[in-house]
């Protein structure tokens, strides 16, 4: 169920990364962000009234730390698909975003993984790199590129690392939570600058699905760390660049270089083997 439910969240998150690149080439990527956390925020936070749940403030406050550091990692991510190499920032933010859960849960002992799930673990990470690379008619720098990559592996990876500390009984409020956290300090960050909170009428269905999709991705993952690992949930969602390839490759018509075939062939593998494991 772990890897079913991480699977889930791999497709949502990777589905609004790629929608978040294509808004944040016609809108600030901060805005956007922001935006899309004040309609998360109405949207889980109506089903959670309905769902219920414990609201300690532990849950509540790892919720906040948690939106707050995804959000200016979703805020990199997007503003390095839009003006720096995304076959650099991609397998930055997805390998980086998987190795953090695994590295803090190991460390800390929290979690002793099989030799069969370590094995489809470090496949995955494997994978992550080679679906990502892609080429790009975008000429940033790869040290601008590596710079957004390592902010929104940063940013996600604190975020899988926040959600996973939360109790079973607080259901879906940290979520809650964190889609509030993350817009407030956004709506700092805009007011501070002097930016525009508005979006041009095209761009806010485009919003409004990358709210839907973060929300279902961050709901799916809470409940996959909360019936199995932590770090096997963090290393399958993190096979979300595979999915934004794989839209790119069906909206845009963008040809799969054989590097990416062999990475998804991979990716397949290591579910597989993290599942027997």
């Amino acid at each position: 169920m772990t890897v079913l439910l991480s699977l889930l969240a791999a497709v949502s998150v990777g589905t609004s990364d790629f929608l978040g690149g294509l808004a944040s080439r016609r809108a600030d990527s901060t805005v956007v962000t922001a935006l899309s956390n004040l309609v998360g925020f109405v949207l889980v936070g109506a089903v959670a009234l309905i769902v219920g749940g414990t609201v300690r403030s532990a849950d509540v406050a790892w919720g906040v730390i948690g939106g707050v550091a995804v959000s200016f990692g979703l805020v990199a991510l997007y503003t390095g698909y839009a003006r720096a190499r995304v076959s650099i920032a991609a397998p930055v933010a997805g390998v980086g975003a998987a190795a953090l859960p695994v590295i803090v849960e190991t460390v800390t002992g929290n979690e002793e993984l099989s030799g069969l799930t370590t094995v489809g673990i470090v496949l995955g990470l494997v994978a992550i790199g080679l679906v990502s690379v892609s080429e790009s008619d975008n000429e940033g720098s790869v040290r601008t590129s590596l710079f957004y990559g390592l902010g929104g592996a940063l940013g996600i990876g604190s975020f899988f690392l926040c959600l996973a500390q939360t109790s079973d009984e607080s259901e879906l409020w940290p979520i809650v939570t964190a889609r509030a956290s993350g817009f407030v300090v956004l709506m700092v960050v805009v007011t501070a600058t002097g930016m525009r909170l508005r979006l041009e009428r095209p761009v806010l269905p485009t919003v409004v699905g990358i709210a839907v999709l973060v929300t279902a991705g961050n709901t799916a993952f809470l409940a996959a760390t909360r019936v199995g690992s932590t770090s096997v949930a963090a290393v399958v969602t993190s096979l979300f660049p595979a999915v934004t390839v794989f839209w790119a490759w069906l909206v845009f018509r963008e040809r799969l270089r054989a590097v990416q075939v062999v990475g998804l062939a991979i990716a397949l593998v290591a579910v597989a083997v993290i599942a027997a494991g």
